[in-house]
């Protein structure tokens, strides 16, 4: 029977979420870009107008000597600039964007998660998705790289499968298949199937290592029977 493999599910949604991550941390930033910075800068700009104000009346009200309100060169007018200006400026200056607030906003989290992070998460996913791996009866290996008859596979290099979950097939020209079991569904089945073919005594169908099976079964032929029996019990015939 064939094996084909799919998508693991972990693949789709770990992908979606990074996406998802990447969308959110861009709206934030062109939030801040367009809404939060120019919000502070004119809250800035705000404070010095209106301590401007107020420099420019005390200085009119010292020269003419008379208080603000009071009759002489300050007008009704400038009075009630002068007394809102007042207000602002008793509140102290807000605290003016850093120069690198938009900079930041615009390149790490706008274009950086937004333009670049979003589509290249989702095009991962998709891109993904849409491989397929299968072994026919026959033994031919179908890939994305090609179709690969089973004269075609010189090899399979197991290195990295135990630690990584990757198994790399070599066919004819040199060129290299990729097996990923993180990735795809029932991978083992096929890498296993290659594997035991070519290494019968390393390797069984479904991809197990016969030297950790071996090793482990003659530890617990070297551990005897009675170890056997009392290993990890405490129960009514265990020590204590």
């Amino acid at each position: 029977m064939a094996i084909e493999t799919s998508l693991q599910p972990r693949q789709k949604w770990w992908n979606v979420l990074y996406a998802f991550i990447c969308f959110v941390l861009a709206a934030w930033g062109a939030y801040d870009y367009w809404v939060t910075i120019p919000r502070k800068e004119e809250a800035v700009a705000a404070y010095d107008a209106a301590a401007k104000t107020v420099e420019t009346v005390e200085a009119k009200v010292t020269a003419s000597g008379t208080a603000p309100g009071a009759s002489g060169d300050v007008t009704p007018e400038e009075v009630a600039a002068y007394e809102a200006a007042k207000k602002v400026v008793e509140k102290g200056r807000p605290t003016p964007p850093a120069a690198y607030d938009r900079p930041v906003q615009m390149w790490l989290y706008i274009v950086g998660c937004g333009v670049m992070g979003v589509p290249y998460f989702l095009a991962a996913w998709l891109g993904a998705a849409r491989k397929r791996y299968r072994l026919e009866d026959d033994g031919t290996l179908v890939a994305p790289e090609g179709r690969f008859a089973p004269g075609d596979l010189q090899d399979i290099d197991m290195s990295r499968w135990m630690s990584k979950s990757i198994a790399t097939v070599t066919v004819s020209g040199g060129k290299k298949v990729v097996l990923d079991d993180y990735k795809f569904r029932d991978m083992h089945l096929i890498v296993g199937k290659l594997a035991h073919a070519r290494y019968p005594e390393d390797w069984t169908d479904d991809a197990r290592d016969m030297k950790k099976i071996r090793a482990e079964a003659e530890a617990a032929v070297a551990a005897g029977p009675g170890d056997n029996a009392n290993a990890g019990g405490t129960g009514p015939t265990g020590a204590g």
